[in-house]
């Protein structure tokens, strides 16, 4: 394992210290093949084995984007349906601010009528919005360069999902905002906030309405990137479940 990762970091440095020849597709094509462990070490004269046949840095880039694509559109499916947030409690948004307090008991405070279905109500507007982070993604993955997707590949279980994270997660919010806004209005969250927190006050503390679009917006968000980081570890576990013989050999396994 030490051997592996002393030639990792050898490889990583030859890749950032290489000259500009060296950054050629062809070559950062070389590189992503070595780093992807189509190359290892042999013994201690330090051979290694060629890359697999036909898998270019564009076909490798190309693989990579496709997988995330596939990842992508599940994500937004299974959040974007109704129940996708209600009916997962890694993601089920509860009441906001000091009310979370209560969501031990919403189930029966929704049958009795006191908080008017609201935990309800927040989840359905973050299964509205998702639809917004669809094309976002699919924005982020086409400006994937070489550089980041060898840096995804060698990364964490979760590196392309970092990697979303950076380029588009503002972005996402900012989507998403308006969408919230206009479903919480519609299935009258806002005033079923103020006429819960109106009569109870010391439970509620000062969140109010004007909170509640930012609230259910990162929650939506929050959302979306766990349910992205699943889909990455899976497919880093078992790319051939993609179909795709070029993603599995991408990751080894091909």
């Amino acid at each position: 394992m030490r051997a592996r990762m002393m030639w990792l970091g050898g490889a990583l440095a030859l890749a950032a210290a290489g000259s500009a020849a060296a950054q050629s597709a062809q070559d950062a094509g070389s590189i992503l093949g070595t780093i992807l462990g189509h190359n290892t070490m042999s013994g201690s004269t330090g051979g290694s084995n060629p890359p697999p046949p036909g898998v270019t840095s564009t076909e490798a880039a190309g693989g990579l984007k496709l997988a995330l694509g596939k990842a992508a559109e599940r994500v937004v499916a299974q959040l974007g349906r109704p129940g996708g947030f209600a009916n997962d409690p890694r993601v089920r948004i509860g009441l906001p601010g000091p009310l979370g307090r209560l969501n031990g008991l919403l189930s029966t405070l929704d049958r009795a009528g006191v908080t008017d279905g609201l935990s309800g109500k927040l989840n359905a507007a973050a299964e509205g919005a998702v639809g917004k982070a669809l094309p976002l993604l699919k924005t982020a993955i086409t400006r994937m360069t070489v550089t980041d997707a060898l840096g995804i590949v060698t990364g964490g279980d979760t590196s392309a999902t970092d990697y979303f994270r950076r380029a588009m997660g503002p972005d996402l919010q900012s989507a998403m905002t308006p969408v919230v806004s206009k479903s919480l209005s519609g299935v009258k969250a806002f005033q079923a906030l103020d006429t819960f927190t109106a009569k109870n006050s010391l439970i509620a503390g000062q969140f109010g309405a004007r909170d509640l679009t930012g609230y259910v917006t990162q929650k939506a968000s929050d959302g979306v990137f766990l349910y992205l980081g699943e889909q990455e570890r899976e497919i880093r576990r078992n790319p051939l479940s993609t179909g795709s013989k070029l993603i599995a050999k991408i990751f080894g396994k091909g």
